[in-house]
């Protein structure tokens, strides 16, 4: 009998693999979009860019710009902004109940955009310069506050100037507009995955939330939902100088302006955090066109 040759077959099964775990995709900026709420914006065809041009050292400029009713007033308050389109904080500074001038600085994109040129003026030199363009413009005016305002990455110029001792002694207030950003440590790791944020960073803001709580000087944190991924968000930057003050938010749902939904507030003395929803980029806008309404909020009298 013919025995039959045997065939083996070889069947090539898959590795078993235990599934990888999902990663957080950096989403700056955010990929979300929603239709829900309105995103008022100030009418800009309507708001002249009207302010003076300076130069400052190192070939940098900024905008002076005195509002026409205001001209003839003897005291008013200056506000020194960072970031975005002048004409938002133009608008924001007509809309003051009383006098104000303004400063404004548009340097470019990312914090070290406006870190550097502070760095390399020095904080006391720049404000030095600033002050003496208003005494130039308007010498029968006298600036009785300063206060610092950033818009996204505008709070990098703010971070340098209230990290010098002598600069910040001369400044009164502070409004961080959905603005407070710092590093994850070790850099890139989200807290949902064992990261901490950078307190190195978060040093100068923690000191001003500290001043502010006590009364002696005002500090305004508005936030959005925006998630970054990459470095911390501005929800984040927030809750942490508020656990490490012991300040805890109190819910609050309301209208803001532009259309917001506000969510929560927290504060003690002068120092209050107003968060928002929104996780898209033009809830991120919202912050800088309602200027007008929270530059009054951070010296309103409580």
């Amino acid at each position: 009998m013919k025995q039959l040759p045997v065939i083996l077959l070889v069947v090539s099964l898959p590795a078993c693999r235990a599934p990888e775990a999902a990663k957080i995709h950096p989403q700056n900026p955010s990929p979300m979009v929603e239709y829900t709420r309105p995103h008022y914006r100030v009418p800009l065809d309507s708001v002249p860019d009207a302010g003076l041009t300076v130069d400052l050292p190192g070939g940098f400029q900024g905008q002076l710009y005195v509002p026409e009713k205001w001209r003839n007033a003897r005291r008013a308050r200056l506000a020194i902004h960072f970031h975005g389109d002048s004409r938002v904080a133009q608008y924001a500074i007509d809309q003051q109940p009383e006098p104000w001038v303004l400063f404004h600085c548009h340097w470019g994109s990312g914090s070290s955009a406006y870190r550097r040129p502070v760095e390399e003026i020095g904080a006391g030199a720049f404000l030095d310069k600033v002050l003496s363009a208003v005494k130039e413009t308007m010498p029968e005016m006298q600036i009785g506050s300063v206060c610092l305002s950033g818009w996204s990455a505008g709070y990098g110029a703010v971070r340098s100037l209230v990290r010098d001792a002598e600069a910040a002694g001369r400044i009164d207030g502070i409004l961080l507009l959905d603005g407070l950003h710092c590093s994850y440590v070790p850099e890139g790791k989200v807290m949902a995955e064992g990261g901490m944020i950078d307190s190195t960073q978060m040093a100068p803001f923690l000191d001003w939330a500290k001043l502010a709580a006590a009364g002696e000087k005002s500090f305004l944190i508005t936030h959005s939902s925006v998630f970054p991924g990459a470095y911390a968000s501005t929800t984040e930057t927030a809750e942490y100088l508020l656990q490490t003050l012991g300040i805890g938010r109190q819910p609050r749902l309301a209208e803001g302006p532009m259309g917001m939904q506000q969510t929560s507030v927290a504060g003690r003395g002068k120092f209050r955090v107003i968060s928002f929803a929104g996780n898209s980029a033009p809830d991120h806008i919202d912050h800088y066109h309602g200027m007008w309404a929270f530059l009054e909020e951070c010296f309103a009298k409580k």
